[in-house]
């Protein structure tokens, strides 16, 4: 008997996928503790600056053709865009856009990004019937613990066979989010996150594409229909995690799916969230946290350099190796262009990822100088960055844990500032002003839907 057949014949008759159905559904807002809503209302506030930030991404246009083209009822709105969608295809284009500047936020042990599949579900939703500010708060982190529940399992293995983790597990946290606000009950969430795992796909083949950020806007779409097709009496397998040939068992036979349910109640995942201060993959932003305070420490001038090393996680080479990209969307997988923009322009945000700075001939020729050394033993969050200068000078700084994760977190204000360095050129600044507040106070807010109407672009 395999591994996963022993942990699941121990779980008994309830089984992984209604333990977790059960859990969700039967939880009460009123439980949930203030620090878990601000925790919450901190990932609505930085998902929707992503979101209004990626929404002029050439790929949503052609999303919004497609939808337009099949012309079926347009009743949910695009953010920052000033149209309308089905419901189904706003989640998939406002998840789109949601993770598209690689800036959304991350939770470290699962390698999920949570925010981007769950919030364009809800937001969908919200068109459809009305969903107070708490509830949807509530729905989120219920959605939020599901999805990185079941990516504790896969990751890192499925990482490393080549899946997307956010692909995989992101309609997970969607269907969870979704059922809980259409009031499924145990069985029929338990169907909709059976329908929900036959959807589950997404390859890091396609990292440096347009298809990358397909899967999360995919994975919101599917949480929300897997959600309404249990709702109207479709069918799925009610045990998808621990059946001998469910999700577990062919994408990650070898891990105890029992953690996924181990302690389930004793806490919230949201409360491990990573805020990414950089537009880029998150296992580089110790790598550019050292360059940056390196070059405005000592004053370094790009063409001073000689070489620049970094000691980085295993997880660099293998996710952001490249070390020729050609285009702004490749250039979020090349640890040497984030070390070459971080040395010349002090920053890495999206106007570093854009196709004409990745060919920059001042960022190619630092990029050439630029090498890394894997050290088997630094966690994820952790790098050390040597710089040498042509005086023969060698400079030296240790990141023990980059900026934004949960041990150095980015501050309320700091959250702000970074959604407000999108929000404004879409809303201008009284738009973004004005829906920044309504985020931070969701909690007293009657309709959902009045917030994603503040999305609207300015005139």
């Amino acid at each position: 008997m395999k591994r996963n057949d022993r942990n699941n014949a121990s779980i008994g008759k309830k089984g992984i996928t209604k333990r977790l159905a059960q859990y969700v559904t039967g939880f009460d807002h009123g439980d949930m503790p203030s620090e878990v809503f601000h925790a919450a209302k901190r990932c609505l506030l930085d998902w929707l600056g992503v979101a209004l930030g990626g929404s002029s991404h050439r790929g949503v246009d052609y999303l919004l053709h497609v939808a337009e083209e099949v012309g079926t009822e347009s009743k949910a709105i695009i953010i920052g865009r000033g149209r309308k969608a089905d419901i189904l295809h706003a989640a998939l284009i406002n998840g789109y856009m949601s993770h598209v500047l690689d800036y959304d936020d991350t939770h470290l042990e699962s390698f999920v990004h949570p925010s981007a599949p769950v919030w364009p579900a809800i937001a969908s939703l919200s068109a459809m019937m009305k969903i107070s500010g708490k509830d949807a708060l509530s729905a989120f982190v219920l959605g939020y613990e599901v999805e990185n529940r079941i990516g504790r399992v896969l990751f890192p293995h499925h990482d490393e066979r080549g899946w997307h983790m956010t692909a995989m597990v992101g309609g997970f946290g969607a269907a969870a989010a979704t059922g809980k606000l259409l009031r499924l009950d145990a069985g029929q969430l338990s169907q909709a996150l059976g329908i929900v795992a036959t959807y589950s796909s997404g390859l890091r083949e396609m990292f440096g594409t347009m298809s990358k950020s397909l899967h999360i806007g995919k994975a919101a779409m599917s949480g929300l229909y897997a959600s309404l097709l249990a709702r109207s009496g479709f069918t799925s397998s009610e045990k998808v995690l621990e059946a001998p040939r469910g999700f577990f068992a062919v994408n990650a036979d070898e891990c105890d799916s029992r953690t996924v349910v181990a302690r389930l109640g004793d806490g919230f995942e949201v409360l491990q969230n990573s805020f990414k201060p950089y537009s880029c993959g998150v296992v580089t932003h110790p790598i550019i946290d050292a360059v940056v305070n390196l070059r405005n420490r000592e004053g370094i001038e790009s063409q001073d350099v000689v070489a620049i090393e970094a000691e980085v996680h295993t997880m660099v080479p293998d996710v952001t190796g490249k070390k020729s990209p050609t285009t702004g969307l490749d250039g979020k997988f090349s640890i040497y262009h984030c070390i070459a923009a971080a040395l010349v322009d002090g920053a890495c945000g999206p106007d570093q990822f854009s196709d004409e700075r990745v060919n920059h001939p001042d960022i190619i020729s630092i990029r050439k100088r630029a090498s890394i050394r894997v050290n088997p033993g630094f966690r994820k969050h952790e790098a050390r960055v040597r710089i040498t200068l042509g005086s023969g000078r060698r400079l030296e700084e240790h990141i023990p844990f980059a900026r934004g994760t949960p041990q150095n977190p980015l501050t309320d204000e700091k959250l702000t500032e970074k959604y407000h360095s999108m929000a404004e050129s879409v809303l201008g600044s009284k738009g973004a002003q004005e829906l920044a507040e309504e985020a931070w106070a969701i909690d007293e807010v009657d309709d959902f839907q009045g917030i994603i109407g503040l999305t609207l672009p300015s005139q």
